[in-house]
């Protein structure tokens, strides 16, 4: 989400009513009450198959796998005798299921039982966000995490930045029925000081740039009216949490340079609304020193020897080794130059570039730095989430 290039656009109020009432978008693809998981699956394939714009039409079955949602099993030999501990994920907006694939495996790995699901407007094309409404989002979650409840001993809810937003509010107003939630970069607030302005532009103008996309996992622009349901939902769920702290267990991970949410906010949201002695916070900083405190872990992120300054928002939860998104993968996220095309081969292409997340420390290092997709830090972060996922299930036994 590229919403500083948004919200400091007050002109646009001004602006005449442009690019508003689109052609009647189909019903958002939801996830239904008492769905099995197999039939969302099967139900998810055909509907992506019918309205996906692909990136490359020779690579369909890649682009299918890779914003359809998913479930990943324990494997039953080495797992054998375990709990039956489920995680449900969800992405953030403008993404897919692909984005949890990184943390899902690690889980997996761990025996737990993990479901991803697709919010409704995703993995098909940026379009289909125009008409969806943050309670859209919330059904298909919930209806998820009530339906993988009844198939598991112990709940945990988790997601990334929207998703970390639906699965703290689901924990909410369900802690007798969760054991924990796990949030990468949860959205409690947009990264403005004008983010109130979304939902006033989201009336007169549907797009402020409309790119078609090059990454067949996440798309390249997001209408307004998504990000006004975007700014509606954290204010609802950050005051929730705000006004009734819970010792419910916590385990968030955030970069403090994260450009996306306001990393400040969800501290203190941390800090306010999820007191529990067992909640932990993770913090990626390239200014502070690493540090440990009872439920703060902070690390410092400024790694010159490997070019990279700072983590980004869509960072978090990236394993270095993924092939796609990973420090050796095969797409280096560049969007922030889409306007400026020299800028953006040359971002794809310096074999010595520098990654970070956006910042004139980080244009200071390379004028056509890239965005970094992967963090350093994911093995060691996600064996921290498996053992606190583990020691909180134990102490509901």
């Amino acid at each position: 989400m590229r919403h500083k290039r948004i919200f400091c656009c007050l002109c646009l109020l001004v602006l005449p009513f442009s690019g508003v009432g689109y052609a009647a978008q189909p019903a958002a693809f939801v996830f239904e009450q008492d769905e099995p998981f197999s039939e969302y699956i099967h139900r998810a394939e055909a509907y992506i198959n019918d309205n996906k714009v692909w990136v490359n039409t020779e690579g369909r079955a890649r682009e299918l796998a890779a914003v359809q949602p998913f479930e990943l099993m324990p494997d039953p030999v080495l797992c054998e005798g375990r709990a039956k501990i489920g995680v449900l994920l969800s992405h953030g907006l403008s993404d897919s299921p692909f984005s949890m694939r990184d943390p899902a495996k690690a889980l997996q790995q761990a025996c737990y039982q993990v479901r991803v699901i697709l919010l409704p407007g995703h993995g098909t094309k940026a379009e289909d966000l125009l008409n969806v409404s943050r309670d859209d989002w919330r059904a298909a979650f919930r209806n998820a995490a009530d339906q993988f409840s009844k198939d598991v001993d112990v709940l945990y809810v988790g997601g990334f930045s929207t998703g970390g937003a639906l699965a703290a509010e689901y924990a909410w107003q369900h802690s007798d029925r969760v054991a924990g939630a796990i949030l990468f970069s949860p959205v409690f607030k947009v990264n403005s000081r004008i983010d109130w302005l979304a939902p006033w532009l989201a009336l007169v103008k549907d797009w402020l740039d409309h790119e078609p996309t090059d990454d067949f996992a996440k798309y390249a622009s997001i209408p307004l009216p998504a990000i006004a349901e975007v700014y509606k939902l954290s204010k609802e769920v950050r005051q929730r949490i705000v006004d009734n702290p819970k010792s419910l267990p916590v385990f968030i991970a955030l970069s403090e340079d994260d450009q996306t949410v306001d990393s400040a906010v969800s501290e203190e949201v941390f800090h306010r609304g999820m007191v529990g002695a067992m909640s932990q916070m993770v913090l990626y900083s390239r200014d502070q020193m690493s540090a440990n405190t009872d439920r703060i872990k902070v690390h410092n992120t400024n790694w010159p020897e490997s070019r990279i300054l700072g983590l980004s928002h869509m960072a978090i939860h990236g394993d270095p080794a993924n092939p796609y998104y990973g420090e050796q993968g095969e797409y280096r996220v560049c969007g922030w130059y889409l306007s400026d095309k020299p800028t953006y081969d040359a971002c794809r292409a310096d074999a010595n570039n520098w990654f970070g997340e956006r910042s004139d420390a980080l244009s200071e290092k390379s004028p056509h730095a890239a965005r970094i997709s992967w963090n350093p830090d994911f093995q060691p972060l996600m064996q921290e989430v498996a053992f606190f996922i583990n020691t909180n299930a134990n102490s509901r036994k």
